[in-house]
């Protein structure tokens, strides 16, 4: 990969790539720090983290590294990122209470947090919703809020709908047959040619998730138009108008393992305990059943997932994260035709992570010079 060098001063590059929005404040006094605070290891804050105190040739290298094997173009997030390096009079900070800038993904901004940053300006999640900000003391403030959608997590749940329809379909085995020339010999008609057996649909049946999280429930949002009809279970119950709104049933996980005929995971992981699903899980699920994973591999027992699809207590199972990764070729998941594997790719493209951080960028360039957010503005002072 070609070396990616920093931004030089004088470069045309790094002038603002664009003006801020209409100033509706002062501007920020530049006679005080502006530090940015971040609030939990997501790997996309990690990101941000590092393109803003990048400095040196190995610096951009190892945010290039970050979406290997894509060729980023940095040019657009180096100008964006220009007035808010630490050259530019920002700086990081661990400590919340000092931030003028808030940052998070799965953190927490309560309202103990924001009345203990008597400089903050902005609260700004990676996520849909605002969850765990508490609205009402940001009004109380007049900080601004902002949350943006992940285009990440909506390839993610196209991507589970993909598994899902692969099984059902019997996708990988009909492509083998018709690269093979297969064919049953003395029919009268060319339909199914290949004589496939097992061919089903996803309309009618119950689709089983487990974690109504974002991914979740965007994955519930896009089978639902499949026709299909939809549990879930998770840590949290939704509230009657959110279930409504989704068209969702809660069950407790043992139910919705009977109840469902795909199973799919969106929770962040097991830790290092036990995983969510193992002999006693599959024993449970619904016989026949698809189960789909585009969560953890840690989430699943491989061993006991393998042993359930050979003695035929489940039907299939498409996995896009695995226990190990890379996964070995002479892994025994590997030989079983009732399995499709994709190389942990649901998210799609890393390139488009650089959409995400320079909305980052684009929102706090924009509070601290007197404006609002330009993306995902959800509580202002007005």
């Amino acid at each position: 990969m070609t070396a990616l060098t920093p931004p030089r001063r004088g470069d045309p590059a790094a002038a603002p790539a664009r003006p801020g929005p209409r100033r509706r404040s002062a501007q920020h006094n530049t006679a005080d720090p502006v530090r940015i605070a971040f609030l939990d290891d997501d790997h996309v804050l990690t990101l941000v983290q590092r393109l803003l105190t990048a400095r040196t040739a190995p610096d951009w290298q190892a945010v290039a590294d970050f979406f290997a094997p894509d060729l980023p173009d940095l040019a657009a997030v180096r100008t964006l990122r220009s007035e808010l390096s630490p050259h530019g009079g920002v700086a990081l900070t661990s400590r919340p209470d000092e931030a003028t800038v808030l940052v998070l993904r799965r953190g927490t901004a309560d309202r103990g947090v924001i009345e203990a940053a008597p400089r903050l300006r902005l609260v700004q999640r990676l996520g849909a919703r605002p969850t765990a900000i508490d609205l009402e003391a940001a009004r109380e403030r007049g900080i601004e809020v902002s949350c943006l959608p992940r285009p990440s997590l909506v390839r993610t749940a196209e991507h589970a709908l993909l598994l899902m329809l692969a099984l059902v379909k019997r996708l990988p085995a009909a492509d083998r047959s018709v690269r093979a020339g297969s064919g049953c010999p003395g029919r009268d008609v060319t339909y199914n040619w290949a004589g496939l057996t097992g061919l089903g649909g996803l309309e009618g049946r119950t689709l089983g998730i487990v974690g109504l999280g974002e991914v979740g429930s965007l994955v519930a949002e896009r089978a639902r138009a499949f026709g299909m009809r939809l549990l879930y279970t998770g840590r949290t119950r939704r509230s009657p108008a959110q279930e409504r709104e989704l068209g969702v049933d809660y069950r407790s996980l043992p139910d919705l393992l009977a109840e469902s005929h795909v199973v799919s995971l969106h929770v962040p992981g097991a830790g290092r305990g036990a995983p969510l699903l193992g002999p006693a899980e599959f024993a449970a699920m619904r016989p026949g059943s698809l189960l789909v994973n585009t969560g953890r591999g840690r989430l699943v027992d491989e061993h006991a997932l393998y042993e359930a699809l050979v003695e035929g207590r489940l039907g299939g199972a498409g996995l896009d994260v695995h226990r190990v990764e890379p996964r070995p070729r002479t892994d025994p998941l590997c030989a079983l035709d009732s399995v499709v594997l994709t190389p942990h790719i649901a998210g799609g493209s890393r390139l488009g992570v650089l959409d995400e951080v320079a909305q980052i960028f684009e929102n706090v360039r924009a509070v601290l010079a007197g404006g609002v957010p330009v993306h995902g503005r959800v509580v202002g002072t007005s």
